[in-house]
Parts: structure tokens; C-alpha cells; sequence
């Protein structure tokens, strides 16, 4: 979705941001934002937590992408931590629908027809989502209009289980860290 108001300063200097904008965003009173300078322009994302290495990540992503050629995602049950095949920047909110899949920590093969989108703009369907086991719940999802072969299936499924091993084998690392 994409939304576009004008904001303004106040006296002590701070971005207000419409009431529209602030729903759509879910943002309350104390939610972070990061700020980018790019250029003369100033984009604003609302923080949230996301994994740490978010660019290995997205190393298992582009290969599942080279591999099938569609757009994959890893999201977690509010936002997309990070995306290869289009346009979706880290931090895009997910849909209700996709939310509450992925809260229920379950592989879902929807039934093409009644789609679920990864957004709440209606695009490509989700054509495939896997668990990631991590200690908050995570997916990665694949989009397809049409539904996935086995092997895209399978490939999807050993990159999902593959990015579980590094969020166990991380979070083992900084356990051990801790306790020496």
C-alpha cells in the first residue's frame, strides 16, 4: 500500500505524523522510527525486531530466488524482515490473514482459490509459507499466482529449515557467550 501526506514540524522541531498514517502504521505513543536521509528526501520506518543478520538472511532468500524465480519473503507475524524478487521493503506490514498464518507456526499450502496475500494490498497470492523456529514466529513465503511444484516445495522447505539452523545455532552461540 502506499499512502503519502504532508507532514509537518513543530516548534521544537519534531515530524507530526497523520492520524491516517499512524493507524495504518500501527504506531502508539514511545514506537521507534528510523529515519533515512536519502538525498532530499526523508523516509521514515517504523522499528520493530528483527533479526540481527538480516543480510545472511537475505543470502538464503536470493538463492531460493535464483532457484524459482519467485519472490520470497521472511516475515514475521507484523512485518516483512526481508525480501528478494520485488519491490517490498524490510518492514512492510504483512495482512491479518497472513499474520495469524504465521502465528500458528504450521507449513500452509493455501488453496489457490481463496488467496492470501503477504500485504493488505491484493498482489501475488502466498503460494507457500514454512515456519522459521525462531524465538519469535517467523515464515518465509513464497509468492506464485500459480501453485508451486514439489521440488519448489521441497527447496522452499530445506531453506526454511536451513534459516531454523542458523537461528539455533546463533542463539546457542550467544548462550554460550553469556554463561563464560
Amino acid at each position: 500500500m502506499k499512502y503519502t501526506d504532508i507532514c509537518t514540524l513543530d516548534a521544537q522541531g519534531r515530524i507530526v505524523i497523520p492520524t491516517k498514517m499512524r493507524k495504518i502504521l500501527n504506531l502508539v505513543n514511545q514506537d521507534s522510527l528510523e529515519a533515512e536521509l536519502s538525498g532530499q528526501e526523508i523516509h521514515l520506518r517504523k522499528c520493530g525486531d528483527l533479526p540481527a543478520d538480516t543480510h545472511r538472511l537475505a543470502s538464503f532468500l536470493t538463492i531460493l530466488y535464483n532457484s524459482s524465480r519467485h519472490t520470497v519473503a521472511l516475515c514475521s507475524d507484523t512485518q516483512v524482515v526481508s525480501a528478494v524478487g520485488s519491490f517490498l521493503p524490510d518492514r512492510t506490514p504483512v495482512s491479518k490473514e497472513l499474520s495469524a498464518c504465521i502465528q500458528a507456526e504450521k507449513e500452509y499450502l493455501p488453496d489457490m482459490s481463496r488467496p492470501v496475500y503477504l500485504t493488505s494490498c491484493p498482489g501475488t497470492p502466498v503460494a507457500a509459507l514454512f515456519p522459521v523456529h525462531a524465538e519469535k514466529p517467523l515464515a518465509l513465503a513464497v509468492l506464485s499466482a500459480k501453485p508451486l511444484t514439489e521440488v519448489e516445495i521441497g527447496c522452499t522447505r530445506l531453506v526454511a529449515a536451513t534459516i531454523t539452523h542458523e537461528f539455533i545455532g546463533q542463539r546457542q552461540f550467544e548462550q554460550e557467550i553469556k554463561s563464560n
